[in-house]
């Protein structure tokens, strides 16, 4: 095999073969650089994602917690709420009772002064029978 290539043949085979070579690290650079910038933007989004996720775990939470306090304190108060509604229907029992109660006095009461009322009309007949009778002394 003989070697016909003139000098400037074998230039050009030279820069073709650098350029190449350049192309070749430049593929290369731009393939690591998109791989580095891949993976940072991919890092980036995870940890954002795990961040916000636990932010609002937390949230939900205190939330809860919040809430389950609440309840308590609405519990106690329905209750507290209970007890003197209970309070309530007793009393209004009792006064019920004390009304119905004064009622019955009140109807015995008016009984009595009617049973007054008519021995009185009946004394009073008597002591007009007795007036008009004649005088057995004289």
């Amino acid at each position: 095999m003989e070697n016909n290539l003139t000098p400037q043949e074998i230039g050009q085979g030279r820069t073709r073969a650098k350029r190449e070579k350049r192309k070749s690290r430049k593929v290369w650079i731009n393939i690591i650089i998109f791989l580095v910038s891949a993976g940072v933007w991919s890092a980036a989004a995870y940890y954002g994602y795990t961040y916000a996720k636990e932010y609002v775990d937390t949230a939900i939470r205190n939330v809860q917690q919040e809430n389950a306090l609440n309840l308590q304190g609405l519990s106690d108060r329905i209750e507290i709420m209970t007890q003197e509604i209970s309070k309530l229907k007793e009393s209004i029992e009792d006064a019920d009772s004390t009304i119905s109660s004064s009622r019955s006095v009140q109807k015995n009461i008016d009984k009595k002064l009617e049973e007054l009322d008519e021995r009185l009309q009946e004394l009073q007949r008597s002591l007009n029978i007795l007036k008009e009778a004649p005088n057995v002394q004289n």
